[in-house]
């Protein structure tokens, strides 16, 4: 005999409110578990490529002609600081920096980094020597990692602006692409990793919602102040330039399309130094497949690539000759001269070693005040354009005296 529960009025209340104390209970456990986000990625999308993908970019920025004077050198590392690279993929595989001071496998610290068997870089968002691959990663950091310094591949058309230089693979971002105010410190230890671990340029393809903490800023001084070309991006929201961009140690990117405009999303202000092909360029996804993306993130690669190739050309320069080549040899659009859209206008890789190449005279500089003081400290030795000094591990930094 089936018997029907009866509720009492008060009944379906009580239950009512048992829930949302359930609702809410849960709610604070997520909040202890992720903490707010505050940045992502800088991509506004991506998809599988079509048949007729083709990477327009290379021929945009004429880097091929710039292959004909060098295609870069293993020497030259790029630190891209994103999501984790998918270094199976062949055409990236045999990109990746080499940690030659560390012996693979043996559970130790062999160059006293602070960092056990860091062969190819570091997994800050794991805190673990890279054994994350392919699947588990988000697409971002193969992406970009892609662009900077893949294998040319005739065949598709695809391959990285700079194809010999190294990859310093630094993750940050997990694996939704994002990063929370609690990971302050990974995104630090990743730029400090990056300078006393010999990169000679970081891409920081991402972007903070909210205003970042001082010890970020300190970390980006630094790595300025010691020679290395941090390349950011100005955004995707059609606004004024965010963080990173906006700090003036950052290297701003936007982006443009196909015919050489600049793309509807790209962010503006007196920060953006360059654009450079950001809509629909193709890359790799982690397993290897090829795929279309647009965004300010995937516009700073071929700068950063460009400047990979300069430094394969000519070692010696200084952060701020590095820079000057960079903005001259730009072919500029829009209102004649340095605008807030496209900054000094579309990289041109070929005319930026063309640049290099001549023999014209470095015009004195300014040291800044953080080297100057270092300079009366004994820290530094300097030469007529650039100063060097040793760090702790015996590694020795490049630092311009004019940034």
């Amino acid at each position: 005999m089936n018997k029907r529960i009866k509720f009492s009025g008060k009944q379906p209340e009580k239950i009512i409110v048992a829930v949302l104390a359930l609702v809410i209970s849960l709610s604070l456990i997520q909040i202890n578990i992720y903490p707010p986000v505050a940045g992502r990625a800088g991509a506004s999308s991506v998809s599988s490529a079509s048949s007729g993908a083709t990477r327009w970019g290379l021929e945009k920025i004429k880097a091929k002609d710039a292959w004909k004077i060098t295609q870069g050198s293993d020497e030259v590392v790029v630190a891209v600081i994103d999501s984790g690279i998918d270094r199976s993929i062949p055409a990236l595989k045999n990109r990746m920096w080499k940690n030659s001071d560390e012996v693979p496998g043996d559970g130790i610290d062999n160059d006293n980094n602070g960092y056990v068997d860091d062969l190819s870089g570091w997994d800050f968002r794991d805190g673990d020597s890279l054994s994350n691959s392919g699947r588990s990663l988000h697409y971002h950091g193969t992406f970009v990692g892609g662009l900077v310094s893949s294998s040319y591949d005739r065949n598709t058309g695809s391959g990285g602006v700079a194809p010999h230089v190294s990859i310093m693979d630094l993750r940050f971002l997990d694996s939704a692409g994002r990063f929370f105010t609690s990971d302050w410190r990974k995104l630090a230890d990743a730029i400090d990793y990056a300078v006393d671990n010999g990169a000679d340029i970081i891409n920081l393809s991402i972007y903070a919602n909210i205003t970042p903490p001082e010890l970020v800023h300190d970390a980006l001084e630094r790595a300025e102040s010691e020679g290395v070309l941090v390349v950011g991006i100005a955004g995707n929201s059609g606004k004024r330039v965010g963080y990173f961009g906006k700090w003036e140690e950052v290297f701003t990117v936007g982006s443009i399309d196909k015919s050489g405009r600049v793309s509807n999303f790209s962010n503006y202000g007196s920060e953006v130094e360059l654009v450079a092909p950001g809509n629909d360029v193709l890359s790799y996804r982690p397993g290897g497949n090829l795929a279309t993306g647009s965004g300010t993130s995937f516009a700073a690669p071929h700068v950063a690539g460009t400047a990979a190739l300069i430094l394969s050309r000519n070692s010696d320069i200084g952060l701020s000759q590095l820079k000057r080549t960079l903005r001259k040899s730009a072919r500029d659009i829009g209102r004649s001269g340095k605008d807030q859209s496209s900054g000094y206008g579309i990289i041109d890789t070929n005319r930026s070693l063309g640049k290099i190449t001549e023999a014209d005279q470095i015009e004195p500089a300014e040291v800044n005040t953080k080297t100057k003081e270092k300079i009366k400290e004994g820290e530094f030795s300097r030469s007529p354009e650039s100063v060097t000094f040793e760090a702790p591990g015996g590694r020795t930094f490049r630092t311009s005296l004019d940034i």
